[in-house]
């Protein structure tokens, strides 16, 4: 009903989010942000590390979630310890030669002492041949398959789904800062969580997104990719079951 949200807002966020998510209900609907039960990484927390006051400290990491279809995005984040640096980047409709030019374009004009310690490169698909390029031209490149075994294995179904709950903790823990990246922290209040049969979490997967969604969460991704360096580094563990809220 205000006066200064056009029928132009409302469609444009209903197109980009759809009309059952966070992101309608607050922006549009008006109501208030809650911690809902089956969503991953709750919209409050992103909207309060976005206005959250820190300095940046720690070594800088890049995570490139590369496009597998012509309608999806290759999304670059750039995170410290305890911050996002700067808005995600984001192309489209090029090759894996053409998106490892771009990245190393990214790389060069980048100063020295903001350059990355390592840039993790999902390698599922065509993700490989960017990985590998970087890697022939000197960059340190990791590569990452989100759909290998997570390092708490009888806890998560699978490395994207310990990613993005790592994410979740990294948000929890409130001395951290979201740069202001308004599709970032929409996509990361987008997916749901489920149990499988065995007792472990499951986060919604982007072609189960698509079907209550118009966007894929290819930004929020790439910052998930962000976290697969410290995931590598601990390597398999086995916990005690824990309850929710400690994962």
């Amino acid at each position: 009903d205000c006066p200064l949200v056009g029928q132009q807002f409302r469609e444009d966020i209903a197109h980009q989010y759809g009309r059952l998510s966070a992101v309608y209900s607050v922006r549009v609907r008006g109501d208030f942000p809650s911690a809902e039960d089956d969503v991953v990484i709750p919209l409050h927390l992103c909207e309060a590390a976005k206005i959250r006051s820190v300095e940046p400290f720690g070594p800088i990491v890049w995570g490139v979630d590369v496009a597998r279809f012509g309608v999806d995005r290759t999304t670059l984040v750039k995170r410290c310890d305890n911050a996002t640096l700067e808005k995600h980047k984001a192309w489209g409709g090029v090759d894996t030669m053409q998106t490892a030019g771009r990245i190393y374009a990214e790389w060069l004009d980048t100063p020295i002492e903001q350059r990355p310690i390592t840039i993790l490169v999902d390698v599922i698909g065509i993700g490989a041949g960017v990985c590998d390029r970087l890697a022939e031209i000197g960059l340190p490149v990791s590569g990452v398959n989100v759909a290998e075994e997570a390092s708490v294995a009888d806890q998560y179904n699978r490395q994207r789904d310990e990613l993005w709950f790592m994410a979740r903790k990294w948000l929890e823990k409130k001395h951290c800062k979201l740069a202001d990246d308004d599709t970032l922290i929409a996509e990361l209040s987008l997916p749901k969580y489920a149990f499988t049969s065995n007792g472990k979490l499951k986060v919604e997967s982007k072609d189960e997104l698509k079907k209550r969604y118009p966007q894929s969460p290819d930004v929020a991704d790439a910052f998930c990719l962000t976290f697969a360096g410290a995931a590598i580094m601990r390597g398999p563990q086995s916990r005690e079951p824990q309850h929710f809220e400690d994962f």
